[in-house]
């Protein structure tokens, strides 16, 4: 039994200043969260990586149906996909924004195309669940934009030409123009084919996407609870059709939208990320060291420990 006013032992000072690491930690991840984002912001993105680190970089003019307004585009230095994560109106929220090789204009996106992004939740390389943007046609002012979730069918799903999904019947997400939906020009660049690049971005709340990877994910999804500490790898894509994946994969070049290569091998597929879009921390070395030291001082105080013991009992 402890006493007020005992020294206490070495192993209570490790363990008092190991769960004050943790809460430092958790109260970092806590004041993140409450950071208010806006999809017209340009500050505050984090570049997809891939599982090495780098930014992923995507081709000109790799567009597989001539409609230069749905060419991804980016390299290192100007990254085409970004995110990061927030509140937006005080609700938990996901931002996705994407580099087009061309603007038409401000907040219309192409003739009714759709944009998708596909989630790898448990880290296997396979795609999990999709998220569609569409848009509708006519007069810019007056088009609804929207989200649906698909779920993949009974392929690998584990590359362009192995992947497929169908729409679960559902609700669609409305968009909203400034709060959850917005186009620009892209002001960073010059432009990449000679064209200005214009800026795509649309943001889905933690509560829809969680409600969507419970209910329409393929796999064992049911009891996901999202954070932003979660960890998933992403695909992102521009389609003619909402169910095909059929002009640009970001990142994977001329060819990528038909290939039965892997998205990891074809460079398509992100690092597993965090909602703000930062990948796992690579420890420095002397990390390592100061991991080794402290595993052996506590190893050396158990031993010295179970010694005395023994000692004590004869």
């Amino acid at each position: 039994m402890k006493f007020k006013g005992q020294p206490r032992s070495n192993n209570q000072y490790v363990t008092h200043r190991v769960l004050l690491a943790l809460a430092f930690v958790v109260a970092s991840v806590g004041l993140q969260a409450q950071t208010a984002i806006s999809v017209t912001q340009d500050t505050g993105w984090h570049a997809w990586q891939t599982p090495s680190g780098s930014v992923i970089q995507d081709l000109q003019a790799d567009q597989q149906t001539g409609q230069t307004t749905d060419d991804f585009v980016g390299d290192a230095t100007h990254a085409g996909f970004q995110q990061q994560a927030g509140t937006i109106g005080g609700t938990d929220s996901i931002m996705f924004r994407a580099r087009f090789d061309t603007i038409a204009a401000a907040d219309k996106w192409g003739n009714g195309g759709n944009f998708g992004i596909g989630m790898d939740l448990d880290g296997n390389g396979t795609i999990d669940l999709i998220t569609m943007y569409a848009e509708g046609s006519g007069n810019v002012n007056g088009r609804s934009r929207s989200i649906t979730f698909g779920t993949p069918g009974a392929g690998a799903n584990n590359s362009p030409s192995t992947t497929s999904w169908t729409f679960p019947t559902q609700t669609a997400i409305n968009l909203t123009l400034n709060t959850t939906y917005d186009l620009k020009a892209a002001t960073d660049f010059a432009g990449f084919n000679g064209t200005q690049d214009a800026w795509m971005t649309i943001a889905v709340s933690f509560a829809d996407l969680q409600n969507a990877i419970r209910n329409y994910a393929a796999g064992s999804f049911s009891t996901y609870t999202l954070t932003y500490s979660s960890q998933i790898s992403f695909i992102g894509f521009s389609s003619q059709q909402a169910n095909a994946l059929n002009q640009d994969l970001y990142g994977a070049g001329v060819g990528g939208t038909t290939s039965s290569s892997s998205f990891a091998s074809l460079g398509a597929m992100t690092a597993p990320l965090d909602s703000f879009g930062n990948p796992p921390p690579i420890p420095e070395p002397a990390t390592y060291v100061q991991m080794g030291v402290f595993l052996f001082a506590t190893g050396l105080m158990a031993y010295r420990k179970r010694k005395a013991a023994k000692l004590a009992r004869g």
